[in-house]
C-alpha cells in the first residue's frame, strides 16, 4: 500500500491533476493493451503449432506449473510461457481500469464543487494511486 499526501490551492488545480492522472492512466492501459494483443496472437500461434504437431503423432507436454516459485508475497514465474504473460497482463489490465474508473468516479463528485469561486486549500490523501480523504480548508 502507498500512502501520499498532495497540497492544492484550488479545487479546479485538484480537478486538472486529476485529470492528468486519468490521461496517463488511459495511456498506459492502451500501452497494456496492445501488448497484450500481441501476446494473444503469439498464444494463437502456439496453440496452431502444438495442434499440428499432435496431429503428426509428436508428443506436447501438458502446460506444467513447473516454472513458478511462490514465496509468502510474490509469485516468480521462470521464463513465462505466453498463455502465463497473457494472464498476468490481463490482471493489470483489469485493475488499471478499476482504477479509471474509480479515479472518474471521483472526478465527477468534485466537479460540483469545481464550479465555485470560494478560496480554499486542498490536501488530499492518495492511498494505492486514488485519492481517499479530501481536507478542505476556506481560506
Amino acid at each position: 500500500m502507498s500512502i501520499v499526501v498532495r497540497e492544492f490551492n484550488s479545487i479546479g488545480e485538484f480537478i486538472k491533476s486529476v485529470d492528468d492522472e486519468l490521461s496517463e492512466m488511459r495511456r498506459k492501459l492502451g500501452e497494456l493493451l496492445r501488448r497484450l494483443e500481441e501476446l494473444r496472437v503469439k498464444v494463437e500461434q502456439e496453440r496452431k503449432i502444438k495442434s499440428i504437431l499432435s496431429k503428426l503423432g509428436a508428443a506436447t507436454s501438458a502446460s506444467t506449473q513447473s516454472n513458478v516459485v511462490e514465496l509468502k508475497t510474490i509469485k516468480l514465474i521462470m521464463n513465462p510461457t505466453a498463455e502465463q504473460e497473457v494472464s498476468a497482463l490481463e490482471q493489470v489490465v483489469e485493475m488499471l481500469n478499476n482504477k479509471i474508473t474509480q479515479l472518474q468516479a471521483i472526478k465527477k463528485d468534485l466537479d460540483v464543487l469545481g464550479g465555485m469561486d470560494i478560496e480554499v486549500k486542498l490536501t488530499a490523501i492518495y492511498i494505492d494511486g486514488l485519492p481517499k480523504n479530501i481536507l478542505i480548508r476556506i481560506m
